[in-house]
Order: structure tokens, then sequence, then C-alpha cells
């Protein structure tokens, strides 16, 4: 964490909760609670909701969430079909049991992934960073195809555009320019 501090100086985090919409990731949720429960930067809260998962899911989330009391299950009923507007259901039950929270800051964050014990933190820090972030993330690497999308803000005004990396810069420097890009 020294490293983040530094870069970061004594700058205070928003704080942050998490939600996770999880079908059958039994496979992978437990190194995703084990990446997160490591972090610098701990959630207020961690919802993890369970898709009508089948395949052990419930009990992985139950046994970390007996030893971390911000970490809770929600179990969705089993369904047979499986489409994106589950994965929205899934997050918006989970939103659900943390809105009245008081935290600056909602993660959706998949059941599948890993991430250094600084990742979050860095994160939050971008967001300290700057107040008119809208969403955060950073690159990651999917069957050999590496995806980028950091640091977004959904405004860009007037004469402003998107890159395709979706930072805002000026049309006049066709986004060639770093000392544009904002």
């Amino acid at each position: 964490m020294a490293g983040l501090q530094e870069r970061i100086g004594m700058t205070t985090l928003p704080s942050y909760v998490l939600i996770t919409p999880a079908r059958n990731e039994g496979g992978f949720i437990e190194q995703t609670i084990r990446s997160v429960v490591s972090q610098t930067a701990l959630p207020l809260k961690w919802i993890i909701v369970s898709d009508g998962s089948t395949d052990g899911t419930d009990e992985i989330v139950s046994k970390y969430a007996k030893d971390y009391p911000w970490i809770e299950l929600v179990r969705m009923p089993e369904r047979r079909e499986r489409h994106f507007a589950g994965k929205v259901y899934a997050f918006n039950a989970g939103y659900a049991r943390v809105k009245e929270l008081s935290y600056d800051i909602v993660g959706n964050l998949d059941a599948d992934i890993t991430f250094d014990q600084d990742y979050l933190a860095f994160l939050l820090s971008k967001f300290s960073e700057n107040p008119r972030l809208g969403v955060g993330g950073t690159p990651y690497e999917e069957r050999n195809t590496q995806y980028d999308y950091r640091f977004v803000s959904i405004e860009c005004s007037g004469k402003r555009r998107h890159d395709r990396f979706h930072r805002c810069y000026d049309r006049k420097d066709e986004g060639l320019g770093d000392s544009s890009v904002h």
C-alpha cells in the first residue's frame, strides 16, 4: 500500500459498495472473493447476488460471509433461461440491499475476475482526483484480446468528442495530442 499511498498522496478515498451478480460461478467466485477480501481499501458492503445458481456458488459465498460480515449473499430464484435481463434483475436486487447506506461509489463487479490488492484503491483514487468521473476501470485481457475502457466520463461538452478510448478531446485537435485529452 505504501507505493499506492505515495502515488495518491494522503487523499481520502471515497467509500464504496460492491454488487456482484453471479450465476453458476462456482468455479471462479472463490478467487474473486479472495481478491476482494485482500484489498487495501475494503468496501462498506459487498452484495453477491446468486441468480439461481445450482453449482455451489451459494455455499462458497456463504462460507466467506461468515468470516466477513460486510459480505452478504442474496439468493434469487432458480430459472431456466439465461439472458442479460437476469443480470440486471440480480444487480437491482443487490442495489436494493445497499441503497439506504451512505457511500460515494457503487461498483458492479463480475464474479469471475481476480486482481491485485491495490486494484480497488487505485480505481477509487481516480474518482478522488476527478469528481466528474462517471465510470472507472482498467484494461483487461480475455481470450488473448485486450480491452481498454479506462476512466470514462459520460460528459463531453460543446465542441468536445470521445476518442476510441472514450476520452474527451477538442474536435480541432482530433484527439491526437495528450494535452487536450481529459
